[in-house]
């Protein structure tokens, strides 16, 4: 056997640490390893932090469907608008009528209940029932004229009682001016035939303040309140030659009204005031008056 040479001059006693290798060949079996081992189990995890977690899950699952649910019947969730007039709004109440005003300046008023008026004794026969300029005459000593100013319920009454129940009333409502009521005022239109009795309710008090006898408010013109004429005998349906006639003392003129076309107009010859007007067929000798206003509430 040789000496095992040293490669890299090494001090004697030198051994070499892989002699025991040197006979192995490729058929010799591996030396033998070291044994395997099993790594270490992971420490147990924690009850309640395990609870504790499952517990947020499920709040934040419900949460996210309350969310869901509401936005499906919110107005105010995304997708959807609604919009608030911004402002004020004031509501003030006069007698029965409610206004409301906003900070816009517009105001809406809402009219009050209108319960009929009953009749109120006695029965004025027409003929001694007079239209004047300020309301109605009755030649009749037992019983005071129905002047404008006259609580409704005593005026109105009286009309009741003469000429039955009306054959139109429109309640109260809030007037267009076509009454001569001044237009946002508060007026009540009760029609007796061709007679219309105008009412209205300054500071909550109900009064007859104004009328309109006019051939056109009744389909039969056969009605008793078509008999009604003015204290100096002027009645609807008279022609233009009879009212030159009736009112030679007084000023009578024409002129066309934007809303009633052609009406006539009377005046105080003295004073110049509007005594009464209406609409006409036109300024020939034959055509005829349709109707006997008294001037209008609103220019009074």
């Amino acid at each position: 056997m040789t000496t095992p040479q040293d490669p890299y001059s090494n001090p004697p006693g030198w051994t070499d640490p892989y002699s025991d290798l040197t006979n192995i060949s490729g058929d010799d079996p591996l030396p033998p390893m070291e044994p395997p081992t099993t790594p270490p189990a992971q420490p147990p995890g924690s009850p309640l932090l395990t609870g504790l977690i499952i517990g947020l899950l499920l709040v934040a699952l419900s949460v996210a469907v309350f969310q869901l649910l509401k936005n499906d019947d919110d107005p105010t969730a995304v997708g959807e608008t609604t919009t608030t007039a911004e402002g004020t709004e004031t509501t003030t109440t006069d007698g029965d009528a409610t206004t409301t005003t906003s900070d816009d300046s517009s105001t809406t008023t809402t009219p009050p209940i209108a319960d009929p008026y009953p009749p109120v004794e006695p029965a004025i026969p027409v003929e001694k029932q007079k239209m004047i300029t300020d309301g109605m005459r009755i030649n009749d000593n037992d019983i005071p004229d129905i002047v404008f100013g006259t609580g409704a319920e005593t005026a109105i009454g009286r009309l009741v009682a003469s000429f039955g129940d009306p054959t139109v009333d429109n309640g109260w409502q809030v007037s267009t001016g076509a009454f001569g009521v001044c237009a946002g005022d508060l007026e009540r239109v009760v029609i007796f035939g061709t007679y219309a009795a105008v009412v209205t309710k300054p500071g909550g008090q109900e009064i007859y303040n104004g009328y309109r006898q006019d051939l056109t408010y009744a389909e039969d013109i056969t009605h008793e309140a078509a008999k009604l004429e003015t204290l100096s005998g002027l009645k609807v349906g008279d022609t233009v030659e009879q009212l030159l006639e009736i009112y030679s003392g007084e000023t009578v003129s024409f002129s066309v009204d934007p809303k009633l076309g052609d009406v006539y107009l009377i005046e105080g010859s003295s004073s110049g005031n509007l005594l009464l007007w209406g609409p006409v067929q036109g300024e020939n000798p034959s055509d005829r008056i349709i109707g006997i206003y008294a001037p209008d509430v609103c220019n009074r």
